[in-house]
């Protein structure tokens, strides 16, 4: 890992060259990199618990399946939408 204000070298052989001028932002894309993780594990449980719910309404003849194709879709656009939000408040 290296700053971007660091040596050439330096920045050649990094995996992960950030734009800083000090290592002190390592903290904020901890912080980034939490938050993320944490939204990832949120949107696949909603999507396991809505997706699962649709089959099984579908599979017992609740809903028609152009009825659940829909709602997936929807969900889909949903959590896409909601994901375009800021991940960390400012």
């Amino acid at each position: 890992m290296a700053v971007n204000t660091g040596a050439a070298i330096a920045r050649e052989i990094a995996d992960i060259t950030i734009e800083a001028e000090d290592l002190g932002e390592l903290l904020v894309l901890r912080d980034i990199s939490k938050a993320l993780m944490r939204r990832i594990d949120a949107d696949y449980r909603v999507i396991i618990s809505l997706n699962s719910m649709l089959i099984l309404l579908g599979a017992f003849g609740i809903i028609a399946p152009a009825a659940s194709a829909t709602m997936h879709n929807l969900s889909t656009i949903g959590i896409s939408l909601y994901n375009m939000t800021d991940l960390i408040e400012a």
